[in-house]
C-alpha cells in the first residue's frame, strides 16, 4: 500500500509584534491568497489522481497553521482533522517522524492521502527525517512537499516541492 504524504508550511503570517506570542500570529492577506492557490492546486491534483480529498489532515495548534488547514479543508475536503502539539516550530522532527511512520502504517488500509500543516524549521527537518536521502529543504510559505510512503518496503521518498502562486 502506498500513501501520498503532503507536508505543507503555513502561508505568510503577520510579522511578530513585541509581547505577542508566536502561536497567535494569523495569516496575512497575502498568506491567505498563497494558501488558497496551493489548496486549489492540491484539489485539482487529487482529482487528476481519482481522489476526492484528504483522508487525514494533521495540523499544528498555532493560529496560522489552523487557518491554513481550514482553507485547505474547505477547498479539498478532509475526512479527519487532528491537532498535534508536536509539530510546532520547535518540535522534534526525528521523534515525530517515528510516531508518524507508526501511525501511517496502522492506517495504510484506510488512508491514501495525508497532509501535515506545520512551520519552519520543523517541516524542513521533517522531510530529512522521513527521507534520509533528502537534505532539509527551504519551504516557501504555503509550499507543499510531496512524499510517497511505501508501507511494504518501509520507505518514504521525497517526490517534489510545489509552490503555487496566487493569481494576480
Amino acid at each position: 500500500m502506498t500513501i501520498t504524504l503532503y507536508l505543507m508550511r503555513h502561508g505568510d503570517a503577520v510579522p511578530a509584534q513585541a509581547l505577542q506570542a508566536d502561536a497567535i500570529r494569523p495569516l496575512s492577506p497575502l498568506g491567505e491568497e498563497e494558501v488558497l492557490a496551493a489548496a486549489t492546486w492540491l484539489q485539482q491534483y487529487l482529482a487528476e489522481q481519482g481522489q476526492s480529498g484528504l483522508d487525514w489532515l494533521l495540523v499544528s495548534p498555532y493560529i496560522r497553521a489552523q487557518q491554513t488547514a481550514t482553507i485547505v479543508a474547505q477547498t479539498t475536503t478532509a475526512k479527519v482533522r487532528d491537532i498535534s502539539h508536536d509539530i510546532t516550530p520547535a518540535g522534534d522532527a526525528d521523534m515525530f517522524a517515528e510516531w508518524l511512520w507508526v501511525k501511517l502504517a496502522a492506517m495504510a488500509s484506510t488512508s491514501a492521502q495525508v497532509m501535515v500543516v506545520s512551520h519552519m524549521p520543523f517541516i524542513s527537518y521533517l522531510v530529512a527525517a522521513l527521507d534520509q536521502a533528502t537534505p532539509p529543504l527551504i519551504f516557501p510559505t504555503a509550499g507543499i512537499a510531496e512524499l510517497q510512503v511505501d508501507i511494504a518496503k518501509r520507505k518514504i521518498s521525497f517526490v517534489r516541492m510545489i509552490a503555487a502562486t496566487p493569481a494576480e
